[in-house]
């Protein structure tokens, strides 16, 4: 028997052999007139845990990349210019993680009136359950990363492509950090020397499992070095028979810096990886530990917009508290300052370094491609730059950030414009 539609305002339309079915099924269209886009927004919407950041870091005008200010950046100064009021937005606010599993991506669509349909997500993808409502209070923004890329998933099922940050393959290789041990043996892409420490044998013995993992990292230290063809930096490289080797122990899915902790020797790196694996609410598998690079004298951020690097900040942290985190953010006002207050006016070296970043970017954008056939709109690229000698530099790869980095140091309109040229030919400018 004939299903009658349910109310009059659904247009229920045959589909014949050879068309593709519409988005969210047979049941589309709930009235209106057709518009060039629908953006499907995903933001944080627990009005008793509002989002908080540091403008210092974040940037005074745009804010966070989870927060309202920075959602209406995105509409107000690129998709109103260019569309006008040819667009519609279908706002889906979250208060916690359980809520995922009960969204239903082909309602969603069938909601919408686009001849586009595009998905923007502006929120953080965690290893924890941290919901709203839990006994732990939850942190804004932040979601569980097992049901979100789940939902994300489903949404990219249903024909509805990831515009903000990226396509969820790329999305969570980058936020998961599982690139970094991946690649650290590759020495083209400058990654200090990394591995990951299984939280199962942390729990049964902190001690030997920092003891292990010292040595699995001195074993692929020598291994790197016996390649006759090794050209790349060495100052993050272990001196036999010194000790008190400096590491970094990080979790993946973790942001603003929350989850670094700079560490020196097996005792420190022992506590270090006991506090990473049995904070409240974290539901992380393992640790990385990585070589510390032996001294930074500053950072080069890089925002590389499809695949060139639009512009760069140069910035620093001034020390490592007792607790092992990085302190005291510092800006240079221009590139000249940074060279001259940071690099001992060394133009040579500065030069020097310049040259491998323009270098690690295009190998970088390389892998990126092998990542995504679509390439992405954008990324940041965070390089440590150290003065080894007169003219001599090492430059390291730091960071390789998803979409909704800190853009404090560039125009995000340019970006934005940018996000809005993948959505259809019908609005590329």
């Amino acid at each position: 028997s004939r299903v009658r539609p349910r109310v009059g305002h659904w247009n229920i339309r045959q589909v014949s052999l050879g068309m593709e079915p519409p988005m969210g099924g047979l049941e589309v269209n709930v009235g209106g007139a057709s518009v060039a886009v629908s953006f499907i927004v995903f933001r944080w919407g627990a009005a008793k845990i509002p989002i908080q950041y540091d403008s210092h870091s974040w940037g005074r005008t745009e804010g966070s990349t989870v927060s309202a200010r920075f959602v209406q950046l995105f509409f107000n100064r690129a998709v109103v210019p260019r569309l006008g009021w040819d667009y519609e937005v279908l706002t889906v606010f979250i208060q916690h993680s359980d809520e995922f599993q009960g969204i239903s991506p082909a309602l969603l669509a069938s909601l919408c009136r686009g001849r586009s349909i595009v998905a923007l997500y502006f929120l953080w993808p965690i290893q924890g359950q941290q919901t709203y409502g839990d006994k732990v209070p939850a942190t804004a923004a932040y979601v569980d990363a097992v049901p979100f890329f789940d939902l994300v998933a489903r949404m990219e099922s249903c024909g509805i492509p990831t515009r903000w940050p990226h396509h969820s393959q790329l999305w969570r290789c980058l936020s998961s950090k599982d690139w970094v041990p991946t690649l650290s043996m590759s020495t083209k892409y400058h990654i200090p020397l990394t591995t990951c420490v299984p939280k199962s044998l942390i729990l049964l013995d902190p001690h030997k499992a920092a003891r292990q993992t010292l040595t699995t990292l001195k074993w692929m230290q020598a291994e790197k070095r016996a390649d006759g063809g090794y050209t790349g930096p060495v100052n993050s490289d272990w001196l036999q028979g010194h000790g008190n080797e400096h590491c970094v122990a990080k979790l993946g899915f973790s942001y603003e810096g929350i989850d670094v902790k700079m560490v020196l020797g097996e005792n420190q790196l022992a506590e270090a990886l006991y506090f990473l694996s049995t904070q409240p609410c974290y539901s992380n598998d393992c640790v990385y530990v990585q070589q510390r690079v032996h001294r930074v004298d500053l950072e080069a951020r890089c925002f590389v917009v499809k695949g060139e690097i639009i512009d760069s900040l140069y910035t620093r942290f001034a020390r490592i508290d007792a607790g092992g985190y990085v302190r005291d953010y510092e800006k240079a006002r221009s590139e000249q300052e940074a060279m001259k207050e940071w690099f001992h006016n060394d133009q040579a070296a500065w030069v020097h370094a310049l040259g491998e970043i323009q270098r690690l970017t295009r190998r970088w954008w390389a892998w990126l491609l092998a990542m995504s056939a679509d390439p992405p709109v954008s990324v940041r690229i965070d390089y440590m730059l150290e003065r080894v000698d007169q003219g001599v530099a090492e430059v390291w790869t730091g960071e390789v950030g998803e979409q909704g980095y800190s853009m404090g140091g560039i125009d995000p309109v340019i970006v934005f414009n940018a996000v809005l040229d993948t959505i259809s030919d019908e609005i590329q400018q």
